[in-house]
């Protein structure tokens, strides 16, 4: 009987001293990342260490605190972080919940919450689905973009059904219709500081902004070409910008920046390079820069005509009517390389406010008239469509470097219809200079740059010819509109330091600036480059001193204007 008893109280102490159940019975504590860092932790190997990235401001759960190293979880990551970077957060206490006596009646069961109602507004915002991404570029949504599904950022505003957020130095936007509104957020992190760098950069192709999200660099948008932003910093082969409350790293192979010198005017331009660098200044100053076609060469290339300025006044100046003159359209083609920069950074040439006086006038510059004819003396016949009809007009020879036509064998400056009935010199068939054509504006180059002129009103031209180093001023104008024109002349020999050619009174004829005189009556320049070389290209080797005498003809001329 004593035997039982003592039975019965060891099962009565032993039910005793078992703890109720509890729902989160143990203390967590929490740590805060105070900067960028790693969690090492052992590969599947045991051997090796996986180091791990971790953003600044991230909360990890503490496992074991050492002095100088912490074993934490985080994302499902078991490892060690440096005591130095970390610091106390939280420490969250369990409740017990003692398990309920069974009874025979059910317990009650708790009414169904009801489901808080989608957010109308907030500073946050959360994409459902990729979401394309806006900028406004004269009043109109342009896509430049899409915006990856799940991530959050922090709004701007709200304007026309649209969601405004800081994207690099301007406003992108998406459409309110996608995105979920968030009343707080925590915006991911996961970029390194880098080294500060502020610079205007753009997109080449299509290029993702990315973050790095547990240790892998993660897509949060992707951006097309030709997208233009500033910089923040530099890290490692990525620049840093700013999107959305956030950072991103843009790759740095993805984007070109601007340098302010577009063109390299010590080598030979071809037609193509000229084209890309003409669309290469307008994607970097759309705020004063527009090209347009305003034609088709015989051979079917662009005639692009490019714009520098804001003013209703405007001039003209063109380069390369012949062929074996195209150091001409090196000058032009720097002159507004020069003057969107200084533009851009309202600086100054030879005393003169350049954004000051394209504020008040537009210069266009046609740097390649005859972009055949260039190409020619450039490539040689493999760039003409017939190449048998080209070297036929250069009377067998393959060498065109004294090529002065376009690819027809017609000299485009003695097209005009000025006196041109009477032009000398002319051998009346295709030939490799002085062949005026069969009739004026007979050529489509010629054509396209009287009904370029006609639609506009320009003040002033200057048509770039070489060599010699002289001055054509003179068309049989007289009385003021002569006395006008010889002092804008004057101005323009001061600046060059090339001879004004005196006043005949039969000149030839057929010019463009022959033409531009007689019917616009307004003041018209052909201005010689270089010293004579004779029947041939201009060295490359003249253009430093070819560029100080004419560096600033372009905005002397805007500037004569608006007096």
């Amino acid at each position: 009987m004593k035997k039982w008893i003592f039975v019965l109280l060891v099962v009565m102490l032993t039910v005793s001293s078992v703890k109720p159940a509890l729902s989160n019975a143990e203390t967590a504590v929490f740590m805060t990342t105070t900067s960028d860092t790693v969690i090492e932790s052992a590969g599947s190997d045991e051997q090796s260490i996986i180091t791990t990235p971790i953003p600044a401001g991230t909360n990890v759960l503490v496992i074991q605190d050492n002095s100088e190293k912490v074993k934490v979880e985080w994302n499902g990551i078991n490892g060690f972080i440096d005591r130095s970077f970390l610091t106390d957060t939280a420490v969250i206490q369990g409740e017990a919940e003692t398990k309920p006596e069974e009874t025979e009646t059910q317990p009650d069961i708790p009414e169904k919450e009801a489901e808080e109602p989608p957010l109308t507004s907030g500073n946050y915002f959360q994409l459902k689905t990729d979401t394309e991404l806006y900028e406004k570029r004269d009043g109109k949504m342009v896509k430049i973009g899409r915006l990856l599904a799940g991530e959050v950022w922090k709004k701007k505003g709200v304007e026309n059904g649209y969601i405004s957020f800081i994207l690099g130095t301007s406003t992108g936007y998406v459409k309110e219709s996608e995105i979920s509104y968030l009343r707080t957020a925590d915006l991911a992190g996961g970029i390194q500081a880098g080294k500060a760098y502020k610079n205007k950069a753009q997109t080449k192709k299509t290029a993702e902004l990315l973050y790095s999200k547990n240790g892998q660099l993660t897509a949060m948008a992707r951006i097309v070409p030709g997208f233009t932003f500033e910089t923040r910093a530099s890290y490692g082969s990525y620049y840093i910008i700013s999107i959305g409350g956030r950072s991103a790293y843009i790759r740095k192979s993805d984007v070109t920046l601007y340098t302010g010198n577009y063109i390299d005017p010590f080598k030979t331009i071809t037609y193509s390079q000229m084209v890309k660098d003409l669309k290469e200044l307008v994607q970097w100053h759309p705020e004063i820069a527009s090209l347009e076609s305003i034609g088709k060469s015989v051979d079917g290339r662009e005639l692009y005509a490019l714009k520098l300025g804001t003013g209703k006044e405007e001039v003209l100046v063109n380069a390369s009517h012949h062929a074996r003159e195209h150091m001409t359209t090196n000058v032009v083609m720097e002159m507004a390389d020069q003057y969107a920069h200084l533009y851009k950074t309202n600086g100054r040439m030879n005393g003169y406010s350049v954004q000051s006086i394209l504020k008040k006038t537009s210069i266009y510059f046609v740097p390649m008239v005859n972009p055949d004819g260039v190409s020619l003396v450039q490539l040689g016949a493999k760039s003409a469509k017939n190449k048998a009809a080209v070297i036929k007009i250069n009377g067998g020879k393959t060498n065109f470097s004294a090529w002065k036509a376009n690819v027809r064998g017609v000299d485009l400056n003695r097209q005009y219809p000025a006196t041109w009935s009477t032009i000398c010199c002319n051998p009346g068939k295709p030939s490799p200079q002085n062949y005026k054509g069969p009739k004026a504006l007979s050529e489509p180059e010629a054509k396209a740059m009287y009904d370029f002129t006609l639609k506009h009103s320009f003040k002033a031209s200057a048509a770039y010819h070489s060599s010699g180093q002289i001055i054509f001023w003179h068309f049989h104008q007289s009385g003021a509109r002569k006395t006008r024109d010889y002092t804008i002349a004057k101005k323009i020999s001061n600046k060059t330091g090339y001879s004004l050619v005196a006043p005949r009174s039969n000149p030839s004829g057929g010019g463009y600036t022959d033409w531009f005189i007689q019917n616009e009556k307004k003041p018209g320049l052909t201005i010689e480059i270089s010293p004579y070389v004779g029947n041939r290209p201009v060295p490359i080797i003249y253009f430093s001193s070819i560029w100080k005498q004419n560096n600033t003809i372009g905005i002397l001329l805007a500037n004569e204007t608006i007096k």
